[in-house]
């Protein structure tokens, strides 16, 4: 699954360099991207918040993509279209949503939604965000953008996500 997601970013001109983060939490996926050539982050594995704070401190760009790798209908366009609504932007964390009803549609267990204008929807993790100002510590003025795409919609948890994922991926091959 990680390949598929660092393929959609390999194949974007909107991203200047990939950097992933790996703990020792998952010493066959280091390996594994190791042996890829690519350029990792070693985090401590202590949560989503320190680790990627961590991460953060270890990369020199002002704009930073977030993406977690759960997301394997992730394609190159998805990723330029973030990358272009974000420039439209200047709050410190431009946050990629789905409509909740999107999400219901497709079957996927929800936690947590958030209003944006007016309309329910689910954070998918996707992020651009400001490295300084998020290393402050301080709280990030936010933005949105809403999308309706699967590929943003699908991420997997669970095998049942899975089965769901692979569903999507047999459609669009025919």
């Amino acid at each position: 699954m990680i390949d598929r997601v660092l393929d959609a970013f390999t194949g974007t001109r909107a991203i200047e360099h990939v950097y992933v983060s790996v703990s020792p939490h998952a010493p066959e996926t280091k390996r594994h991207l190791a042996e890829r050539g690519e350029r990792l982050i070693e985090t401590p594995g202590a949560g989503y918040s320190e680790d990627l704070n961590q991460a953060m401190r270890s990369i020199g760009a002002d704009k930073v993509l977030v993406c977690p790798v759960d997301l394997p209908l992730l394609t190159s366009d998805g990723i330029e279209s973030v990358v272009a609504a974000s420039r439209r932007s200047s709050a410190g964390s431009f946050c990629v949503t789905v409509p909740l009803e999107t999400m219901i549609s497709l079957g996927m267990a929800l936690t947590y939604s958030l209003e944006v204008n007016g309309r329910k929807v689910v954070l998918c993790g996707v992020s651009v965000v400001d490295r300084e100002q998020m290393l402050t510590g301080l709280e990030l003025e936010q933005d949105y953008m809403v999308t309706e795409s699967e590929e943003f919609a699908l991420n997997v948890n669970t095998m049942d996500d899975l089965s769901k994922a692979e569903a999507a991926l047999m459609r669009r091959r025919g």
